[in-house]
């Protein structure tokens, strides 16, 4: 049997310098291994077998007496390297115990910070997948105001070169209105009511023009805003 300080394996946690010395006789004397008593050195006679001598009895008596008394000393150490075991047992017992409390105590503290872990993990891949449906969201209205500002600039630009022929129209009308009035000052009476009716047909034109022009801006105006 191995010494107390021999029992642990030196890379274990657990060391005999943990246990009270007082409370474990391995501990502190260290186990002792019991060995088998030497065989008899008397011859004792068989039942009704003759004595040789009364002297050498004697001398035999001493010395299983001897041996008797070896005998019990090592009982007596074997008890006691007995009860030195019984100890040290139930120390690693409670040692044990208090080693597996422990262990179950980590175990469950383990199991409730992995359930809080996946229940955060659930909750952020959550927040992930709401955060990528808001930017597909947002990218798709992205997209749709692109688009919308590219019609708008279209229709913008379109209106420009439509308010400009219709600026070019209406001064084009407003210079045969002109040249009709001017027509009409120097032409005879007799010619006055046959020319009235170019007159205002230019005038008409003018008008729709300047009509035409001011909706075109105001169009204008709406698609900026």
């Amino acid at each position: 049997m191995a010494r107390g300080a021999d029992l642990f394996d030196k890379e274990d946690e657990l060391d005999t310098g943990d246990l009270e010395t007082d409370a474990c006789v391995i501990c502190t004397s260290g186990a002792y291994r019991p060995r088998l008593p030497d065989p008899p050195q008397v011859s004792i006679p068989a039942h009704a077998a003759p004595v040789p001598s009364v002297p050498q009895l004697a001398a035999d008596a001493r010395v299983l007496e001897r041996e008797n008394q070896a005998l019990r000393a090592q009982y007596e150490l074997v008890s006691v390297n007995n009860a030195g075991l019984a100890v040290h047992a139930s120390v690693l017992h409670d040692r044990n115990l208090a080693f597996l409390r422990r262990a179950h105590e980590g175990y469950r503290e383990g199991m409730i910070m992995l359930e809080n872990t996946l229940l955060s993990q659930e909750r952020a891949e959550q927040e992930c997948v709401a955060l990528q449906d808001r930017v597909a969201s947002l990218r798709d209205r992205a997209g749709r105001v692109g688009a919308a500002e590219a019609r708008l600039l279209a229709l913008e630009d379109a209106a420009a070169e439509q308010y400009h022929a219709l600026q070019d129209q209406f001064a084009a009308s407003q210079a045969l209105v002109t040249d009709l009035t001017a027509q009409l000052a120097a032409a005879p009476p007799s010619a006055y009511s046959a020319s009235l009716a170019p007159l205002f047909a230019a005038q008409g034109e003018r008008d729709d023009a300047r009509a035409e022009r001011d909706d075109l801006r105001v169009e204008r105006d709406d698609l900026r805003v």
